[in-house]
């Protein structure tokens, strides 16, 4: 008998269908580079046009209305207000400050009053200084109002400010989606006493952006 030779099938053309299936994929690959290509040229733009600079934030002054300790529940009532000074050194983007803020004044990290910043924007090489009360009754035990007391005669109060507050940066009619920029600001001062304006003998700030 001779040899059988092995079956033979029909084309169903598949080889050509895959060759065009890989041309589509090409070409969609090419089509999202060139919309990635001219996004980032988009941006690279707009940060040479308008040379972005982050704002700067300082508390300037403080004062203290209430500080009242009760010895029966061991809470510390505290009402002031804090002075604090915000910078837009850009010439052409501006910021708008949201609703949803929050500062807090603590002592050896125990808060002792809390508020909030106004909504408002900021223009153009702006310079705005604002006015925040803050108030609240925290518990303050013996320990630290010991700890406070001693403080007070050496003239070192150590206090801590935080910040937190939602922006948005507007670039002509363009509004850029909202950031929370949050702002540590480690306070030394003299006195938290009502009876004597509290001078700040020295401040250091700390920030970041959560996206």
């Amino acid at each position: 008998m001779g040899k059988r030779s092995a079956p033979r099938y029909p084309d169903d053309g598949g080889g050509g269908g895959g060759g065009g299936i890989c041309c589509v994929l090409c070409w969609c690959c090419c089509f999202l580079f060139l919309i990635v290509a001219a996004l980032a040229g988009a941006a690279a733009y707009a940060l040479f046009l308008y040379k972005p600079k982050a704002p700067s934030y300082s508390v300037s002054n403080m004062s203290v209305s209430q500080f009242d300790f009760n010895s029966n529940d061991l809470t510390l009532y505290t009402k002031l207000v804090a002075t604090v000074r915000a910078e837009n050194p850009n010439e052409m983007i501006g910021i708008i400050y949201g609703d949803g803020s929050r500062t807090v004044v603590s002592y050896r990290g125990t808060p002792l009053c809390s508020g909030h910043l106004p909504t408002f924007y900021q223009g153009f090489k702006n310079v705005t200084v604002m006015e925040i009360s803050m108030e609240g009754r925290h518990g303050f035990g013996s320990g630290l109002q010991s700890a406070l007391e001693e403080s007070e005669k050496e003239g070192n109060v150590p206090l801590d400010v935080f910040v937190s507050v939602p922006v948005s940066l507007r670039f002509g009619s363009f509004d850029v989606r909202e950031v929370r920029v949050n702002v540590h600001c480690a306070l030394v001062v003299d006195s938290i006493s009502p009876k004597k304006k509290p001078t700040i003998k020295s401040a250091t700030y700390q920030g970041n952006v959560e996206f």
